[in-house]
C-alpha cells in the first residue's frame, strides 16, 4: 500500500509543479486598447509559446517557472514584459511599429477591410496641429475646413448631403465621429470639430461608407479618434512650442504616467493665429484629462474630460477673379458684420470594459457634453445652448461552432441633445427683411446593432450585421409673427426606424494577404436645421437618405512585410439626395434625387531600409489614388416638377475631385534625424450643380526635418520645422455650392460676383517647433 501511494505522489507531483507554472493574459493595442489577435507569446528565451485568440488572450504553460514573456505581432514592436505574479492576469500593450502603410492597416481576413488607420506617426506627418495633412493621405477620403483651424467637413467616397455646404456652421453631415468611444456628433446629426484638440491623437480609424454595423451604418462612414496613450511604466512632464508662418503660435504642456495596469494624461494646449488675410483670425484652449484603470483582472475602466475654448474669425467667401488674382482679401459682407464663431464645449465619458470569462465581453460608456456657441455671419446671427447625453453597451462573443471560429457583438445606443437657438436672419436684398428665430428644441436618436464573423476552413470568413436606426426631433418655436407666443406647443417628428443590413465574404491568402467582397445599406436622417426653413417654418415630410454601398478589393503585405498594398473598387448608390433650395427668400430642404458614386482606390507602400542599427535606418516611399465618377441620377432642383425645375441628371457631383494622388517618402537614421516628405495632386472640380463652373486643380508639396533623440537617462528631445503649400500653388480650403451662380449681383470689388471659394494661403508657409520631455 505505501509503495502504490509513493508511485500516486510521485506521478502527482509533477503535475502540480507543472500546472503552476502558466501565464494567462490578453494582448491589446496600446493606443486604442482594443485586443489583437494572432500574436505570438512565447516564454523568453525557449520556443514554448502560444498564438492570442480572437479576444487577444493567451495562456502560455512551461516546466520551468516563467519569469519573462516575448509578445510579438506583425505591425507592432516586439515587447519583453517581466512576470512577477504568475497567477495575476496580464494586459500587454503593444505600440504600433513606424512602418506600416499610411492610411491603411494590412490585416488578412480582416472583417472589414477597407477601414484605414492613421497611427501617431501618420497623424505628426506635418505640424500635428491639423488632421487634414494626414487624413487626406487615405484613398477616397477629402477633408476640407471653411476656416484655417475650424469649419471642418469630410467628404468620403464622394458621398455629402448637398444641403451641408451652404449650413450656418458649415456642421457635418452624413457622418459619425467618436472620442474614445464618446460621440462627438450630437443627436441632430450634426458634427462640429473647431474644439477637437487634433495634437493629441494617438490613433484615427476611418470607415468608409456604411462598411460597419456597428457604428450607425451612416452613409458617409465613421471616424473614430483616440487620444494618445503614455509608455507603460514612465512618468513624464513634457512641453512643446510651434510657431509659424502669419502668427501661428502653439503651446502643448503635458504631464503623463503609467504603470503596466493604469495611466494618466494630463494636457493644456494654447494656440493663437493671425491669418494670412483680414478677419480670419484663430484663438484656442484645450484642456484634457485621460485615464485607463485595470481595476481587476477582467476589468478596465477609462475616463475621459475636456473642456474647450475656440474662436475663429469668418473671412468667408470670394469670387474666381480675386483667388485666380491671388488676392489676399475677405468677404466684406462678413467683416462688417463681425463674422466669427464663439465655441465653449466639454465633453466627458466613462468606459467599462468588462470581460465575463473566455468568451463573452461587455463595453458599456456613459457620456455627456455641453456646447454654447454664437455665430453672427454675414446677414444674421445665431446663438445657442445644446446639451447632449447618452450611453453605449455592446456585448462581445468569442468561440468556436465546431471547425467555424465565431466572433459578434450585439449592443444598443441611445443619445438626446437639447438644443436651445436665437438670432434673426436678414434677407440680403431690399426691402432687408428681419427673420428672428426663438426656439427650443430637442433631437433623439436610438440604434440597435449587431455584427458576426464566422471564420471557416480554407480561411474563408463570412460577415453579416444590421443596425436599426431611430431618429426623433422635437421643435417648439418661440415666436409667431415676430412676437413671444405658446412656448407649449411642440411640433415633432419621429422618423420611421431603418434597419440598415450588411454581408461580406474574406478570402484569406496565406498569412498576409486577402480578397473581399461585400455589400452595406446605410442612411442618413436631415439635420434637425434641415427640417426648419429660415422662415422658422417646420417640414414634416423630410425623409432620411438612403444608401447600398458594394465593394471588392484585395490587401496583402509580401516580401517579409516590406511591400504592402490594398486596391478596393466601390459603388455607392444614394436615394432620396437632400437638397438646399430657395424661394422667394425662403430656404428650406426637399429630398429631390438620386446620387451614384463609383470608384477605384489604391494603396501602395515600399519598407526598403528597416535597420536602427545602420545610419540610414528608415527608407519608406509611400502613395496612394482616388479615382471617384460622381454623378446626379434623376436629381432635380426641386421635387415639384414645375417650369422653374431645372433637372441636373447625368451632371458630375459638385466639390468631388475626380482624380486624387498622394506620394511620400519617409527617411530616419540612427542618430535620430528624420524626414518626411508629402506631395498631393486635387484635380479640377464643378462648384454648381448645372456643371457651369468649375475650379482649377491644383497640386501641394510640403516636408518636415526633425531631431528625436533621448538625451540622457531623463531628458528627451523633439525638434522639428517644415513648410507646406512649398510650391505655392493657388489652392482652396473649403468650396461653397449651389444650382448655379448666374444672375447674381457683381461683386463691389469688380470679381465676377460668382463668390464660392475660402482660399488657403497662397504662398508657402514654414513652422518650427521645440519639445522637452522629462522623464522621472
Amino acid at each position: 500500500m505505501k509503495r502504490l501511494l509513493s508511485i500516486l505522489l510521485l506521478l502527482i507531483v509533477p503535475v502540480i509543479l507543472h500546472a503552476q507554472n502558466s501565464v494567462h493574459g490578453t494582448l491589446v493595442d496600446q493606443q486604442t486598447g482594443t485586443p489583437i489577435p494572432g500574436a505570438s507569446a512565447v516564454v523568453t528565451g525557449t520556443t514554448t509559446g502560444a498564438v492570442t485568440n480572437d479576444v487577444g488572450a493567451f495562456t502560455l504553460t512551461s516546466d520551468a517557472a516563467i519569469t519573462s514573456i516575448t509578445v510579438t505581432r506583425t505591425g507592432y514592436a516586439a515587447t519583453e514584459v517581466a512576470v512577477t505574479d504568475a497567477s495575476a492576469s496580464l494586459r500587454i500593450r503593444l505600440t504600433p511599429t513606424t512602418t506600416t502603410l499610411a492610411g491603411v492597416q494590412i490585416v488578412a481576413n480582416r472583417p472589414t477591410p477597407s477601414v484605414a488607420v492613421l497611427t501617431q506617426q501618420d497623424l505628426e506627418r506635418a505640424s500635428g496641429l491639423s488632421l487634414e495633412n494626414s487624413v487626406n493621405t487615405v484613398p477616397g477620403v477629402f477633408m476640407q475646413s471653411r476656416t484655417p483651424w475650424g469649419g471642418v467637413r469630410i467628404t468620403i467616397r464622394g458621398y455629402y448631403p448637398s444641403t451641408s455646404g451652404n449650413s450656418p456652421n458649415s456642421n457635418g453631415l452624413g457622418y459619425q465621429v467618436f472620442m474614445n468611444n464618446i460621440p462627438v456628433t450630437d443627436a441632430s446629426g450634426a458634427t462640429i470639430l473647431d474644439d477637437i484638440d487634433y495634437s493629441t491623437l494617438g490613433n484615427v480609424e476611418v470607415f468608409k461608407g456604411p462598411a460597419s454595423s456597428l457604428y450607425g451604418s451612416a452613409i458617409g462612414g465613421t471616424v473614430k479618434f483616440s487620444t494618445a496613450r503614455p509608455t507603460p511604466n514612465e512618468t513624464s512632464f513634457g512641453q512643446q512650442v510651434l510657431g509659424g508662418s502669419n502668427g501661428l503660435l502653439r503651446t502643448n504642456t503635458s504631464f503623463q504616467t503609467a504603470t503596466s495596469s493604469s495611466d494618466l494624461v494630463l494636457n493644456y494646449g494654447h494656440q493663437t493665429y493671425d491669418s494670412f488675410r483680414p478677419h480670419s483670425a484663430s484663438l484656442k484652449d484645450f484642456v484634457r484629462a485621460s485615464g485607463d484603470f485595470d481595476v481587476a483582472d477582467n476589468q478596465t475602466v477609462s475616463a475621459y474630460f475636456s473642456y474647450n475654448r475656440s474662436f475663429e474669425e469668418l473671412a468667408g467667401e470670394i469670387d474666381s477673379a480675386d483667388f485666380y488674382n491671388r488676392r489676399a482679401v475677405s468677404n466684406p459682407a462678413y467683416i462688417a458684420n463681425d463674422s466669427h464663431i464663439q465655441i465653449t464645449s466639454f465633453v466627458t465619458g466613462v468606459t467599462d470594459n468588462y470581460r465575463l470569462n473566455d468568451h463573452f465581453t461587455n463595453q458599456t460608456t456613459l457620456f455627456g457634453s455641453g456646447r454654447a456657441y454664437s455665430q453672427p455671419f454675414a446677414h444674421g446671427f445665431t446663438d445657442a445652448n445644446q446639451f447632449s447625453v447618452g450611453g453605449r453597451s455592446a456585448f462581445g462573443y468569442s468561440g468556436q461552432l465546431g471547425i467555424v471560429g465565431v466572433t459578434g457583438t450585439l449592443g444598443g445606443s441611445l443619445q438626446r441633445t437639447n438644443i436651445s437657438t436665437n438670432g434673426v436672419f436678414i434677407i440680403p436684398a431690399p426691402p432687408y427683411v428681419e427673420r428672428p428665430t426663438d426656439q427650443e428644441n430637442y433631437a433623439a436618436n436610438a440604434s440597435l446593432f449587431t455584427e458576426w464573423n464566422f471564420a471557416m476552413p480554407s480561411q474563408v470568413t463570412l460577415t453579416v450585421g444590421a443596425s436599426l436606426n431611430k431618429n426623433e426631433f422635437g421643435i417648439r418655436n418661440m415666436l409667431k409673427n415676430n412676437q413671444l407666443y405658446d412656448t407649449t406647443a411642440t411640433q415633432s417628428k419621429s422618423f420611421d426606424a431603418v434597419l440598415n443590413p450588411r454581408v461580406a465574404l474574406t478570402k484569406g491568402l496565406g498569412a498576409n494577404a486577402s480578397v473581399y467582397v461585400s455589400a452595406s445599406s446605410g442612411s442618413t436622417p436631415p439635420l434637425l436645421s434641415n427640417i426648419i426653413a429660415n422662415t422658422g417654418a417646420v417640414d414634416l415630410s423630410l425623409k432620411p437618405e438612403r444608401a447600398v454601398q458594394y465593394e471588392v478589393g484585395t490587401q496583402g503585405s509580401f516580401f517579409d512585410n516590406r511591400l504592402t498594398g490594398q486596391v478596393a473598387l466601390f459603388d455607392v448608390e444614394n436615394t432620396d439626395k437632400l437638397v438646399s433650395q430657395t424661394a422667394n427668400s425662403v430656404t428650406f430642404t426637399t429630398n429631390a434625387g438620386k446620387q451614384r458614386d463609383r470608384g477605384a482606390e489604391l494603396s501602395l507602400s515600399y519598407l526598403a531600409i528597416d535597420n536602427k542599427t545602420q545610419p540610414l535606418s528608415l527608407l519608406r516611399p509611400w502613395v496612394s489614388y482616388t479615382y471617384t465618377d460622381s454623378k446626379f441620377i434623376a436629381f432635380k432642383s426641386d421635387n415639384n416638377n414645375g417650369a422653374n425645375t431645372v433637372d441636373f441628371s447625368g451632371n458630375a457631383v459638385p466639390r468631388v475631385p475626380r482624380n486624387m494622388m498622394n506620394a511620400g517618402i519617409d527617411l530616419g537614421t540612427s542618430q535620430g534625424i528624420y524626414l518626411n516628405g508629402t506631395y498631393r495632386f486635387v484635380d479640377k472640380v464643378p462648384v454648381t450643380f448645372d456643371n457651369s463652373t468649375y475650379v482649377k486643380s491644383y497640386d501641394l508639396l510640403g516636408a518636415k526635418l526633425g531631431y528625436k533623440q533621448q538625451v540622457d537617462k531623463h531628458w528627451s528631445l523633439n525638434v522639428f520645422a517644415g513648410g507646406d503649400n512649398l510650391l505655392g500653388s493657388t489652392n482652396y480650403s473649403f468650396l461653397f455650392v449651389g444650382p448655379n451662380y448666374k444672375g447674381l449681383a457683381q461683386a463691389p470689388d469688380g470679381g465676377t460676383g460668382d463668390g464660392y471659394i475660402i482660399p488657403a494661403s497662397y504662398k508657402a508657409t514654414f513652422y518650427g517647433s521645440l519639445g522637452l520631455s522629462y522623464t522621472f
